[in-house]
């Protein structure tokens, strides 16, 4: 419908559509006459009303929807915050909008002729006269700040019972975890001291026997493994070459053989000897000791819970912020957003219940004690092969004549990495200062940037819509 065509039905502040058959309400012409505040839309073929028609007709004071076939309000119809008088007479409603509480204005309402639910058409009464419409306003907006306090509560009361339940059986999962804690503690603490006796022995043997022939006699030295070319072809690819997965292999292992050299050369303070590699021992027990046990105290239950507290609470505050700053430009948004916050809700209790049964089950059923005691023991084989290694490598004149020679230029090397960690850290510490001192403008700067472009965003859609 054109604009002109509906200027020419306005008369003062009335605007006149009832009668033509209407299907849909044309909202953007309707709003592009702000002196309009009462519409007649009565007596049409209105089956619904469009999102936008509160959201741009909010001056209107009186509105006549009478004698349509209107199954539902919008959520959004409380955005007509003006709106005094509403007619909705002899349409197909059953219920309203739990926000249709929130006109403030509204003091007329006439709701006969729709198949309401018995308990709103009884609040509703019959509006045969005017006291009676005026009542009819005031007791259905009563009813439903009622019903919506009502069903506030009893969420509040199912969230209650919930935090409630998921209290009570942390708890009993914490007293649960305490107690096979100390029985574990205590079982550790025993075994520490029994390792440490043993270590103990270990280490006045070995140093007794450091420097005799035949040291390291009583380790059988590993055969060599049995070469199958068949096998070896196997793990190669077409044309001879090593196959992709052979070739990642490799990488890995030479990876991990780099890493564990690095600590021990620095564990031994470059003296690779296996008197220097025995000197060191326990210096790598004691701290992959403290390893362990500082991965132990991360992983405790109380520990995990107050992390997640701590992150929980952060994220909280920044999506507040984040959402208090959009809804500046966007409008209240909490009619779409609700529904989908009680599903995450829900989602995200039910991931917690369960995560927390798998966390029970696995410090029930894994132990702990004998996995640390068969990486130990595996490290004390490997310890011990590798002893054998350093033995038959030491006999090696080119080899030892080698190593002589790196060992000559490792200070300079050392002196040289020493160099450009210090350079480095220079200019670490220049950014960091420069990121001190200029950040916080930096980020108003972008603030004020970003707040303007929405500004603008928002002051074209407006335009656009009028």
């Amino acid at each position: 419908m054109a604009k002109n065509s509906l200027r020419d039905k306005l008369e003062g502040d009335e605007l006149d559509l009832g009668m033509l058959r209407m299907t849909e309400v044309p909202v953007k012409e309707i709003a592009a006459l702000p002196r309009a505040t009462k519409i007649d839309l009565s007596s049409n073929e209105l089956t619904s009303l469009p999102s936008n028609f509160a959201q741009s007709l909010g001056h209107v004071t009186r509105l006549e929807l009478g004698s349509n076939k209107i199954k539902e309000l919008p959520q959004n119809f409380y955005k007509l915050q003006n709106l005094r008088h509403l007619d909705l007479y002899n349409n197909q409603l059953t219920d309203l909008p739990l926000t249709f509480c929130q006109l403030p204005s509204l003091k007329w309402l006439d709701l006969k002729g729709n198949p309401l639910n018995e308990t709103l058409k009884k609040v509703a009464g019959d509006c045969l006269n005017r006291k009676e419409c005026e009542a009819a306003a005031r007791n259905v907006i009563a009813h439903l700040k009622n019903l919506q306090a009502q069903i506030e509560m009893e969420k509040e009361e199912k969230m209650k019972q919930e935090r409630e339940k998921e209290e009570a059986l942390t708890k009993e999962e914490d007293a649960k975890l305490a107690k096979k804690r100390a029985e574990r503690k205590a079982a550790k603490e025993k075994k520490k001291a029994e390792e440490r006796a043993a270590q103990e022995a270990q280490k006045a043997q070995l140093n007794g026997s450091a420097n005799t022939d035949k040291h390291y006699n009583a380790i059988p030295k590993p055969a060599a493994p049995p070469t199958k070319k068949t096998k070896v072809n196997q793990s190669r690819g077409t044309g001879g070459g090593w196959s992709l997965l052979a070739k990642v292999n490799m990488m890995l292992f030479v990876f991990l053989l780099t890493a564990l050299g690095t600590g021990l050369y620095v564990y031994t303070d470059g003296d690779l000897t296996p008197a220097g590699i025995t000197n060191a021992l326990p210096h790598i027990a004691e701290n992959s000791g403290l390893l362990a046990e500082f991965v132990v105290e991360v992983f405790q239950p109380e520990n995990l819970k107050q992390t997640a507290q701590t992150v929980g609470t952060a994220v909280s505050e920044t999506s507040s912020h984040l959402w208090s700053s959009l809804q500046e430009y966007t409008g209240d948004l909490s009619i779409y957003t609700e529904p989908v916050v009680d599903i995450l809700t829900e989602g995200w209790l039910w991931l917690r219940k369960h995560a927390l049964y798998v966390y029970d089950w696995i410090t029930k059923n894994v132990d702990w004690d004998s996995v640390v005691e068969a990486i130990g023991s595996a490290a004390l084989f490997m310890y011990e092969q590798f002893l054998v290694a350093c033995e038959e490598l030491s006999k090696n004149q080119a080899l030892m004549s080698v190593l002589s020679a790196i060992r000559t230029q490792t200070a300079v090397v050392m002196d040289y990495l020493a160099l450009l960690a210090g350079i480095a850290w220079e200019y670490i510490s220049h950014v960091i200062l420069y990121i001190q001192e200029e950040g916080p403008g930096i980020l108003e700067a972008a603030r004020e940037q970003a707040a303007g472009a929405l500004h603008t965003v928002k002051q074209s859609v407006q335009d656009l819509v009028k």
